[in-house]
C-alpha cells in the first residue's frame, strides 16, 4: 500500500534531519515541505559549483526565477550538465525522441544515482506486490544498469522473485504466456502496448480451451495508458492494474498509483514537481490544503532532482501534462498526487542504448 512509500519517505527524511529539534513535532507533510525547501537550496548550490551549464544558467537567480531547462539544451550541452568527473559515471542512457532525426539525449548516472532508482523500485513495487510474488519484467534488460535489471534488483530487495525477460517482440506472446503458466508468475511489469498484445493472445488461447491465466497485479509504464486498456486487462487477467509515470531524466521513476484512487503518488524525497503554463511559464498554483475538493488546473510537468549527483536536473520541462489531485487519498498517504499524465514529447523517448 502507499503507506509503504510514506514509511520510506520518513526514513529518508529522518536520515537527513538527524533528530533536529525544529522537526521533532511536525506532521509528515510539514517535514516533507521543509525538506524540499532545504534540498532545493542545496541542489542549486551544488549544480552552480560543479556544472558549467548550471553555473551559467542559474547565476544569482532565486529558485523560482531560474529559467527552465529544456531537452534541446541537454542534447546540445550534455557534458556541461555533469557535476562529477567522467570516471564516476557508471551508466549512460541514450534517448532518441520518436520522429526526431537530430542529436539524441544522453543521461548520465553515477553508481549512487542508480542505487536511488533501485531503492525507489524496491519501495514503489510494494504497492503492487509482496514477498510471495513472482514478477515478470517486460522491460529493457540486456545491459548492466538497464531499466529491467534495476527493477529486478529492487524487487529482489523487497523479498519477491523477478524474471527479467527483456523487451518482447509480438511473436513472443505465446512463449510469454507459457512462461507465466510454467513459472507461476503472479505480477507483470510492461508497457500498455505489450500488455494488450499479451491479453489478446491469452483471450485467443483461452477461447480454444487453454488454461486460464490469473494475475494478482499488472504495472503499466512507458506509454500513455488509456482507461479502457486498464479495464481490458482487469477483465482478461482478473487483476489489479497500477500505473507508473516516469522518464529517464527523473531517474526512471516519478509517481505510481496505489489502487485506491486515480492519483499518482510522487517520489517526493527525490523529486520536486511543478506544473506550469507552457505558454507563459507561470506556475499553476496549488490550492491551499489537502482536503480541497476536486483538482487544480492542468499544467506542464517540470521537475527538479533533489538527490542526483552525476547529472542533476533543475526545472526541467518534460512536455507532459497533468494536474494536482487535491483531495486526500483513501490509502492515507501524505504524499502529493498527480492525476493521469497526458503525454507530450517527453513520453515518446525510447532507450536506444542497452535495451
Amino acid at each position: 500500500m502507499a503507506l509503504d512509500l510514506d514509511i520510506w519517505t520518513v526514513e529518508k527524511l529522518s536520515d537527513y534531519f538527524g533528530g533536529r529539534p525544529d522537526v521533532a513535532n511536525v506532521t509528515l507533510r510539514e517535514a516533507i515541505d521543509k525538506y524540499t525547501e532545504e534540498k532545493l537550496v542545496e541542489v542549486v548550490e551544488y549544480a552552480k559549483a560543479n556544472s558549467p551549464f548550471y553555473a551559467e544558467k542559474i547565476g544569482e537567480s532565486a529558485f523560482a526565477e531560474i529559467p527552465f531547462t529544456t531537452a534541446d539544451e541537454l542534447r546540445e550541452r550534455e557534458k556541461d550538465f555533469l557535476c562529477v568527473s567522467p570516471s564516476q559515471i557508471s551508466r549512460i542512457v541514450t534517448l532518441q525522441t520518436s520522429g526526431t532525426t537530430g542529436k539524441p539525449k544522453r543521461v548520465y548516472f553515477t553508481e549512487e544515482d542508480q542505487q536511488l532508482t533501485v531503492d525507489h523500485f524496491n519501495h514503489g513495487m510494494r504497492l503492487i506486490a509482496d514477498s510471495t510474488d513472482k514478477v515478470l519484467i517486460l522491460m529493457p534488460a540486456l545491459s548492466e544498469g538497464s531499466l529491467g535489471l534495476l527493477l529486478g534488483q529492487g524487487i529482489r530487495d523487497m523479498g519477491a522473485q523477478a524474471i527479467e525477460y527483456g523487451l518482447p517482440d509480438k511473436k513472443d506472446m505465446e512463449k510469454i504466456l507459457q512462461l507465466i503458466r510454467d513459472e507461476g508468475v503472479t505480477s507483470v511489469v510492461a508497457s500498455p502496448t505489450h500488455m494488450i498484445a499479451l491479453a489478446r493472445q491469452a483471450e485467443k488461447e483461452m477461447a480454444n480451451g487453454a488454461e486460464e491465466i490469473y494475475l494478482r497485479s499488472v504495472l503499466l509504464s512507458g506509454e500513455f495508458i488509456p482507461d479502457n486498456t486498464a479495464l481490458m486487462l482487469e477483465d482478461v487477467f482478473q487483476c489489479m492494474v497500477f500505473e507508473h509515470y516516469g522518464m529517464t531524466e527523473m531517474g526512471l521513476g516519478c509517481a505510481v498509483t496505489c489502487g485506491y484512487s486515480r492519483g499518482h503518488h510522487i517520489r517526493e524525497a527525490d523529486l520536486y514537481i511543478e506544473l506550469i503554463n507552457p505558454l507563459t511559464g507561470e506556475v499553476v498554483p496549488e490550492t491551499e490544503g489537502r482536503n480541497t475538493p476536486g483538482f487544480s488546473n492542468y499544467g506542464e510537468i517540470v521537475f527538479t532532482t533533489l538527490t542526483r549527483k552525476g547529472m542533476p536536473f533543475i526545472r526541467y520541462r518534460t512536455g507532459d501534462f497533468s494536474r494536482w489531485v487535491l483531495t486526500d487519498c483513501p490509502c492515507g498517504s501524505s504524499l502529493k498526487m498527480l492525476d493521469k499524465v497526458v503525454p507530450g514529447d517527453g513520453r515518446m523517448d525510447k532507450e536506444r542504448n542497452g535495451e
